[in-house]
C-alpha cells in the first residue's frame, strides 16, 4: 500500500535522524519543522487571537486500509477526516467571568474498512463515518467556583467526557474510544462520534482528586445518513432521553506528587425510550447500562535535571538565584515516558440490547525507543459479547457460532514533528460480526495525522 510504504519511509528516516523535539537551531526550516501547528503563526495574528480568547485549530487524518485476509472481501480503501475547531474564552472577549464557547466541525470522506471489506462491527477506524460535513459539538459552559462547578449547554458529544481512558484513545479501532457497548446498543450509535445531539453537562469537581458529572441527552441522535449535518434535534417521548453518571477518582496527579498517576472510574445510564427485545420478541420501556474503567501507569522513565526554583520572599516574590526550599540541590523533573495500562468493563440487560457484555485492556509505552520520546507504541484487545436475544436471533437466522466479535490491535504513533504524526496499525479480528460465518480478518493499516 503506497500509504503504508510512506508511512514507513517517514518513521525509518526519523529514527535515523535522531530526536523528535526541537533542537537549538533558529533557522526557519527548524522554527516550521518544530513549530505547535503546519500553518504557524499567521504572522502574529494566531497570537493575537489567542490574546483577545479565540482559538482557532484544525487538522486531516489521511487513513489507508488493506484487508490481507478473511472479511467479506480483500482489498483497500481510503478514509479521510478534516476537522476544525474554534474556542471562545468570553471571559478575555468580552468580560464574562468562567464562560465559555467552543464549537467543532467534521468533513468525512472516504470509506470504511469495517462495513466494505471486513464485516465487523467493532469498527477498525475511529474516523469513518458517512461522508457529509457536519457540526460535532457546538456549545456554551459556564464555570463557578474556580471551576469546582461546571455546567455545558447546547450540543454535546458524550465521548469527550463520559468512559474516556487515556492510554486506550492511541489506538485507531474506534471501540477503544466510544466503545460498542455503547455504540451498538443506542439508538443511532449515541452520542459519540460523529454525531453530537442537544444535552447538558454538569460537572463537580469539589477536590482535585474527584469529579462528578452527570448529563442528560436527546435520547435518539438519528443514524448518520439521515442526520447528515448534526442538527436533527428532536425532544420527544418516542425518542426518549439518555441520562448518563459517571464519577472519577485520581491519584499521584499533581505536579508535587512522587507515585504513579492512576484515575479509576465508574458509570452508569439509563434510556427513557422503548427498546426491541433483542430476540425481535416485541418491545420493552427503558435501557441502562453500568461501566467502570481504569487507567495506570505502572512503569515512569527517569525524569530529567532541572535548575533549582527560586526562593520566595515573604511577599511571595522570587529572587532569582536565591536558595528555595531543596536548599539549592537540581530539580527532578518528572517524565511522562513509560508503560501504561487501562481496562474498562460493561455490562448491559441480554433482553434488549445487541451487546451484553464487553470487555477492552491494553498496554501503551511511551519513548520506548532511544531518541523518540514522544512516540508511542500499544497493543489492545477488546471483546463483544453478544447478548442472549441477539445469539439466539443471529441462530434463528442461520448465523454459525454466534457468540462474540473480538479485535486485537498493534500500533505504532510516530511523532515526526510536533504537528505531524503518522501511525502504522495492524488489527487481527476475530468472529467479524460475532459469529464464525466470515473467516477472521487481518488488517493492515496507516494514518497521517497533520495539525494545522
Amino acid at each position: 500500500m503506497p500509504v503504508l510504504a510512506a508511512a514507513l519511509s517517514f518513521i525509518g528516516f526519523a529514527v535515523l535522524a535522531g530526536p523528535n523535539v526541537a533542537g537549538a537551531d533558529t533557522s526557519p526550516w527548524s522554527q516550521w519543522v518544530g513549530g505547535d501547528t503546519m500553518t504557524g503563526d499567521w504572522g502574529g495574528l494566531r497570537a493575537a487571537l489567542l490574546d483577545h480568547g479565540l482559538k482557532i485549530s484544525g487538522g486531516y487524518d489521511a487513513e489507508g486500509w488493506g484487508n490481507i485476509t478473511g472479511g467479506f472481501e480483500r482489498g483497500a480503501v481510503y478514509t479521510g477526516l478534516l476537522y476544525v475547531a474554534l474556542q471562545l474564552d468570553l471571559q478575555k472577549a468580552m468580560g464574562w467571568p468562567g464562560a465559555s464557547f467552543d464549537t467543532r466541525w467534521l468533513w468525512i470522506t472516504g470509506q470504511d474498512a469495517s462495513r466494505d471489506l471486513a464485516g465487523n462491527f467493532l469498527t477498525i477506524s475511529s474516523i469513518a463515518g458517512y461522508n457529509s460535513v457536519r457540526a460535532y459539538e457546538l456549545w456554551l459552559q459556564q464555570n463557578w467556583l474556580d471551576d469546582a462547578v461546571s455546567l455545558r449547554l447546547g450540543q454535546i458529544a458524550a465521548d469527550t467526557d463520559f468512559f474516556v481512558s487515556k492510554y486506550a484513545s492511541t489506538f485507531l479501532n474506534n471501540t477503544f474510544g466510544w466503545p460498542a457497548s455503547m455504540g451498538s446498543n443506542l439508538p443511532g450509535g449515541g452520542p459519540g462520534y460523529p454525531i453530537g445531539t442537544l444535552g447538558v453537562r454538569l460537572a463537580l469537581n469539589p477536590v482535585g482528586w474527584f469529579t462528578f458529572q452527570t448529563a442528560v441527552f436527546q435520547g435518539n441522535v438519528y443514524p448518520q445518513n439521515v442526520n447528515l449535518h448534526g442538527f436533527r434535534w428532536r425532544l420527544n417521548g418516542a425518542n426518549g432521553f439518555f441520562f448518563l453518571n459517571e464519577a472519577q477518582l485520581r491519584w499521584n496527579q499533581r505536579a508535587e506528587d512522587t507515585g504513579l498517576p492512576g484515575q479509576f472510574s465508574a458509570g452508569a445510564w439509563y434510556h427513557t425510550a422503548r427498546f426491541a427485545r433483542s430476540d425481535d420478541a416485541g418491545s420493552v420501556r427503558g435501557n441502562y447500562g453500568v461501566y467502570a474503567m481504569l487507567d495506570q501507569m505502572v512503569y515512569r522513565e527517569p525524569g530529567e535535571m532541572a535548575a533549582p526554583s527560586a526562593a520566595p520572599q515573604s511577599d511571595g516574590k522570587k529572587v532569582a538565584g536565591a536558595t528555595g526550599a531543596n536548599g539549592g540541590a537540581p530539580v527532578v523533573k518528572k517524565s511522562d515516558q513509560g508503560l501504561g495500562v487501562f481496562g474498562r468493563i460493561a455490562y448491559e440487560p441480554q433482553d434488549r440490547n445487541f451487546i451484553g457484555l464487553y470487555f477492552d485492556t491494553g498496554l501503551t509505552y511511551k519513548g520506548l525507543i532511544p531518541t523518540r520520546d514522544a512516540d508511542t507504541i500499544g497493543v489492545a484487545f477488546a471483546y463483544a459479547q453478544l447478548s442472549s436475544g441477539a445469539k439466539r436471533a443471529a441462530r434463528a437466522a442461520g448465523a454459525v457460532g454466534a457468540s462474540a466479535e473480538m479485535a486485537l490491535e498493534a500500533t505504532y504513533q510516530a511523532q515526526i514533528t510536533p504537528w505531524l504524526g503518522v501511525q502504522p496499525d495492524l488489527q487481527y479480528i476475530i468472529n467479524p460480526g460475532g459469529s464464525q460465518d466470515l473467516d477472521n480478518a487481518l488488517v493492515l493499516g496507516c494514518r497521517v495525522a497533520v495539525t494545522f
